[in-house]
């Protein structure tokens, strides 16, 4: 039965001499006292209110917007706190009628719920395998009793305890026993108490009116992407502080909550376009590009009729990003700061663009234009983690030397993790990443824990320990599936099935294997897609990948691999040649060539360092195969490589 349906029976009286009785509502008995069935009410836990009548949500006495499918599972929580819900039961309620409602849309009202009520949204309680729980203890009572409202009631509160601190803070009035043998003493004493008195209401007074006149436009939404208050272009009166609040929880780390919390915002404001400008953004880095093209398609309706350069530069910036185009993203991104230089956001995406394209140099000028002074911003952590790759060890870790770790251990052990890396001390970097995946965990740190873990196992696969490898991949990749995190779940499947090829086990590889094509094939990354084919090819004799999406250089190299598998040495070597012009050692793409060469007895050219350790981590595979290639040979007699040389 839908929620307001339910609401509805609840206040109906019914027939006969029982019509004035009470209601029968089971959380009746909290309240001490009967509502009468045809009051109006409300629910109370903690300092959140809910006012069905009205569909209202007070938060710590501000209102809260909420979507319909939002309110409508408060609600339902609200009735029955304590039980545990399945998720067929919620379905039911949610979307009456018998409709086909997919498990996402269910998922997503859960977390639109948790967004509105902040940081109450914790007692929303996910029960695995069942459904959610509602962890508080709900107050049902009459709206007659209440106050008319519960920011009115609240501003009471707060304004009598601001009268007991005031208080405290003026002399006490004379009393009987206080008064000074000098009459004139006694009167001067009188004229200062009065004059502090008048002096703090004054300084309360000009405080307010200040506060009231501080230009609006002016405050940061997020400095990050540069965005101010008078940017927002809101139809609501708490848009700009949802969106700021959406800001907090992703730079903190928990897109999940940010993402839920604009979407709730893109339903109840439409015509600011930051929540689907956001979320577009966000889908771009997430490889979701169906998404990415939904969203950013309906940012450009909401700021077309603004006319605002600001939100355009950043709109064309994000297009450019969902486009792949480099020099797009570098010059829009370089508009984006001509107009907020205090965007800092840009100059990271400037910094890895220039440096994935050999411009070591400008990428760490870039880089050290942004100032990390304190940890608990993910984005500048890892601005400082790039410091160090991008060649700047001693810098990055001068800065990292001066933020305390007890603020934030689990950011600052992953920060010693990247900066190890790239001084090229492998077991440092492990240990460091292995404390920060156990101090993530300690602390409900998802977003660093998930990273830690598929560092550390990076590390344990070059190092020669596929055991701890698959252990650190596969409890990332459970993080990362939960996050979302479409790339980064193809990527470690991609792993675990080489992996488990090289231990023997050919049947786990191939069950990882398809799990990384079922998933890669939803988010449209063409390089997850050309990585899943060479590995394929590699990995299993039987997979004819289909290649006519991919780009030449891809083409090359699955055809020199299939012609190797199939006793033609002098078409791999053509079809090698032809992937090294094309420029395959500049590309991900550039240690399956390397592996190539060492299997066709060619020379092979000096690998690359991994480092940023981004995604994909998919190539450290063909470097563990090349090294087993080495190790063989070096092992045979005389010693040699037998032609594996080096460039």
């Amino acid at each position: 039965m839908h929620a307001d349906a339910t609401l509805a029976t609840c206040r109906k009286a019914p027939a006969g001499p029982a019509a004035t009785a009470t209601t029968s509502h089971p959380l009746d008995a909290m309240m001490g006292a009967a509502i009468p069935q045809d009051a109006s009410y409300r629910y109370r836990f903690a300092d959140v209110v809910i006012e069905p009548e009205g569909r209202r949500v007070f938060v710590a006495a501000r209102e809260r917007a909420a979507s319909r499918r939002a309110f409508d599972l408060l609600l339902t929580l609200c009735e029955s706190p304590g039980r545990v819900l399945s998720r067929d039961e919620l379905t039911t309620r949610l979307w009456p009628g018998g409709q086909i409602v997919s498990d996402e849309a269910l998922t997503q009202a859960i977390f639109r719920a948790r967004a509105v009520l902040g940081a109450q949204g914790e007692r929303i309680v996910t029960v695995r395998g069942v459904g959610i729980r509602f962890d508080a203890d709900v107050q049902r009572e009459a709206a007659a009793v209440a106050a008319s409202s519960p920011v009115v009631a609240s501003s009471a509160a707060d304004t009598s305890r601001e009268g007991e601190r005031l208080a405290a803070t003026v002399p006490s009035p004379i009393t009987a026993g206080d008064v000074p043998a000098d009459p004139a003493r006694a009167a001067r004493r009188v004229r200062v108490i009065a004059s502090v008195g008048t002096a703090l209401v004054l300084a309360l007074i000009l405080l307010a009116l200040a506060v009231h006149a501080w230009p609006r436009g002016a405050a940061w939404i997020d400095a990050g992407y540069g965005i101010r208050g008078g940017d927002v272009h809101a139809a609501r009166a708490d848009t700009v502080r949802l969106l700021a609040d959406a800001m907090r929880h992703d730079n903190g780390g928990d897109r999940a909550r940010a993402r839920a919390l604009l979407e709730a915002l893109d339903d109840s404001d439409a015509r600011t376009p930051w929540p689907p400008l956001l979320i577009g953004l966000w889908a771009v880095g997430a490889g979701d590009a169906a998404d990415a093209q939904r969203w950013l398609a309906r940012a450009r309706d909401r700021a077309a009729p603004l006319h605002d350069a600001y939100v355009n530069a950043v709109l064309r910036y994000a297009e450019a990003e969902r486009d792949g185009a480099p020099a797009d993203i570098i010059r829009y991104a370089g508009a984006v700061l001509d107009l907020r230089p205090q965007a800092w956001r840009m100059h990271l995406a400037r910094a890895h663009l220039k440096y994935y394209q050999g411009l070591r140099e400008a990428a760490l000028a870039e880089i050290r234009q942004i100032d990390v002074d304190a940890l608990g911003n993910r984005k500048l952590e890892a601005a400082l983690a790039d410091r160090a790759s991008f060649g700047d060890v001693a810098g990055a870790q001068a800065v990292l030397d001066r933020l305390p770790r007890t603020t934030d251990a689990a950011a600052w052990d992953y920060l010693a993790g990247r900066i190890a890396w790239s001084r090229g001390d492998r077991q440092a970097a492990r240990a460091a990443w292995e404390r920060a995946a156990d101090e993530a965990q300690k602390n409900g740190r998802s977003d660093i824990g998930n990273r830690a873990r598929a560092n550390a196992g990076l590390a344990a696969m070059l190092d020669a320990d596929p055991a701890g490898a698959i252990d650190h991949f596969e409890r990332a990749r459970i993080g990362m599936t939960e996050a979302g995190w479409v790339v980064d779940e193809v990527d470690l499947s991609l792993l675990l099935a080489q992996l488990q090829m090289v231990r023997g086990n050919a049947a786990a590889a191939r069950k990882e294997f398809e799990r990384a094509l079922d998933v890669g094939q939803r988010n449209g990354d063409g390089t997850v897609a050309s990585l899943c084919a060479l590995i394929g090819l590699r990995l299993f004799p039987d997979i004819t990948p289909n290649l006519s999406s991919t780009p030449p250089t891809v083409r090359s190299l699955a055809t020199a691999r299939s012609a190797l598998r199939a006793g033609d040495r002098t078409t791999a070597r053509e079809e090698l040649a032809a992937a090294r012009r094309q420029g395959v050692l500049d590309l991900p793409f550039a240690d399956e060539a390397r592996l190539l060469a060492a299997e066709l007895g060619e020379p092979v050219e000096q690998e690359k360092a991994l480092d940023p350790p981004y995604p994909p981590l998919a190539v450290a595979g063909a470097r563990v195969a090349l090294a087993s290639i080495v190790a063989a040979r070096e092992a045979a007699p005389g010693g040699a490589t037998n032609g594996l040389e080096r460039k």
